[in-house]
Formats: C-alpha cells, structure tokens, sequence
C-alpha cells in the first residue's frame, strides 16, 4: 500500500468477519498460493514465518509441500488462527496474533519469512521490510506475494465515474516494492508480475466475494457513509460488461523473491 493511511482496526475486523466465508471464496488466494509454494527453497529444519496465514491454507503448504517442519503463523486477526489451528491440527505450527507491522520476533532468529497476499494492507511497507530484514538470519529468504499496482482496474475505474472518494485500495508497482527491498538491506531481488482474470455474473457478485475475504477499502479517506441505490446503480452503468453479458475483475499479483543481506 502506498502514500496512504489504513484503518487498522477495520482491517482486524473485516479478517475477522471473514473467517468463515473466506476459505469458499479464496479462489484466487489458493491459485497464487500453489505458485508461490514452488519459490520456496529452504531446508525442512528451516524455522519460518508465515505472515498474514489467514485460515492456514499456506502454512498447510509450507508444511505438506515445501516439508518445513518448524513454521510460526501470525495473524492480525484470532478468528483466522483458530480457522489455522483447526486445519493444521494442534502443535503442527506456533500461532502468533499480532500486526505485520510490528512482528514479535527476535533479531536474527528466522531462516525464512513467507506471507501470501496479506502485505497488501501494510501502510507502511518500507518500515515492515526493514523488520522482515531484522529478523531474518544473514542470507534467510523472503519469499510473498502481493497485489500490483493495476489489480481491480476495472472497479476502480468504474468508482471513479461516480464520485471522487477511494473506493478500492491503492497497490505498489514493481519498482517501488524493488526500491523499498533494496533499501532494507535485501539482495538478490527477484520481482515477477502476473494478470489473473476472473469472471463474474454481476458487479454485487465481485463485491460480496471481496467481502467475504476480507479485502473491504480501508483507506481512512474512503466514504464512511453507506452507498447509496443511487451511486450503486451508477456503478452498474460505468462497469464494462462482456460480450456474454459477464464483468471481469483483473488481479495482478507480483511475485518477489529475495535473500537478506549481512
């Protein structure tokens, strides 16, 4: 997230909220998640940390895919650990609820940092790198996916037709992230982007299912009033639809490897 200011308590809740719709709608979330697994190069007695696990579909993949067998899973909403503690078993991981922006971790003590889609709602992700790079061992990898900087294109540019407020939450772009990392202390950065295209029947369609992950607007900016029927209706209007009468959400998501210097 860039340049803006997130409502973290909102951000607490709406995972908190979703906890029991989120793992029926993560669709995409499993897709990159399958992906990112395979990025993933540490030895099974490697400790990690899975930030932002949600309901512990990656943390069942650092351990049944990549064999980690020491994995501490963080997460700034309960609900979702205990969704992570049910999946797992009890004692298969350390659960730790707390802010990604604040991990609490000891200096030098990680061989690996791992987080899917959940760096996103830091706002401030140049202060959160240089705390992964704290933690990290010398050479320990960092390994995430996020949002890019044109994900939900389509939606933001339909909101923008109806009014002035930030509606969908704003990303970074390749070269920030690749900044950012460097000036952290990373090397060996390695940044890829890729579009996924999902359709959907209706725009309430695509709405109630970024409800149901959690993934609400939190710019403290955004309009605190409920939308109206006629501002939805004027978003209906200003939203493309395809040939076969279908929306299409794109979603870029960058991919970044890197290795924590000395």
């Amino acid at each position: 997230m860039v340049g803006l200011v997130l409502d973290k308590k909102l951000i607490r809740q709406s995972f908190a909220n979703a906890a029991q719709s989120y793992d029926a709608m993560a669709a995409l979330q499993r897709q990159v998640g399958h992906e990112l697994i395979n990025q993933v190069t540490l030895v099974p007695e490697a400790l990690v940390l899975d930030v932002g696990c949600g309901t512990g579909f990656f943390t069942q993949q650092l351990r049944d895919k990549a064999l980690m067998k020491n994995i501490i899973a963080l997460d700034i909403a309960m609900p979702m650990l205990l969704k992570t503690r049910q999946r797992l078993g009890c004692g298969e991981a350390l659960l730790f609820c707390a802010d990604a922006e604040r991990l609490p971790v000891a200096s030098g003590c990680i061989e690996g940092v791992m987080s899917n889609l959940a760096l996103q709602w830091c706002s401030g992700l140049e202060a959160m790198f240089v705390d992964v790079h704290r933690i990290l061992r010398t050479n320990g990898q960092f390994v995430f996916s996020t949002f890019g900087e044109s994900a939900l294109c389509e939606l933001k540019a339909a909101w923008a037709e109806v009014d002035d407020y930030p509606h969908v939450n704003d990303f970074c772009g390749l070269l920030e992230l690749k900044r950012q990392l460097q000036g952290a202390g990373f090397v060996d950065v390695q940044l890829e982007s890729k579009v996924y295209q999902f359709k959907y029947s209706h725009v309430i369609e695509l709405m109630r299912e970024l409800k149901g992950i959690g993934a609400h607007n939190v710019n403290q900016a955004r309009n605190k009033r409920l939308t109206s029927k006629g501002q939805l209706q004027a978003l209906l209007s200003a939203y493309p639809i395809d040939e076969d009468g279908k929306i299409t959400a794109s979603y870029e998501i960058i991919y970044v490897q890197a290795r924590a210097a000395g």
